[in-house]
């Protein structure tokens, strides 16, 4: 049995990321999925929200099920087509505003009321990424 001085003191997700973002490889890519991540996120919940299976989802958007997987996975940047195709099969939006370190509000910033951002980034130069669904 170990005595309570020779446990270790679990960290927190929260600490564990933040350690791992300080690496710059790690942060790209975290960077660089910060869109996929977002559409994930939004197909996920609308799939919750309808019932359906990705299978299901699949037929609607008439893709296969690896197809809907992947985008769920946040892995993968979905090209600009298939954000069309999703916008217009699932009557959702995807909102994508990238602004320079110099700009003081971004446009999804400005339309707030009306867009949701799911996804913040602040680059390695100083450049802001947001990710916004309505």
């Amino acid at each position: 049995m170990t005595s309570p001085t020779t446990r270790t003191r679990l960290r927190s997700a929260a600490d564990v990321f933040a350690d791992q973002l300080v690496d710059p490889a790690v942060r790209a890519r975290w960077e660089r999925l910060a869109p996929a991540r977002a559409v994930a996120l939004r197909l996920v919940q609308y799939r919750a929200d309808n019932g359906l299976t990705q299978t299901a989802l699949g037929r609607l958007l008439g893709m296969p099920q690896p197809a809907v997987a992947r985008l769920e996975s946040g892995e993968h940047v979905p090209s600009l087509e298939t954000l069309v195709r999703l916008c217009d099969a699932l009557d959702i939006e995807f909102l994508i505003d990238i602004t320079p370190k110099h700009a003081r509000t971004s446009w999804v910033t400005r339309q707030a009321e009306t867009a949701k951002v799911v996804e913040q980034v602040t680059t390695g130069n100083g450049g802001q990424l947001l990710v916004a669904v309505s």
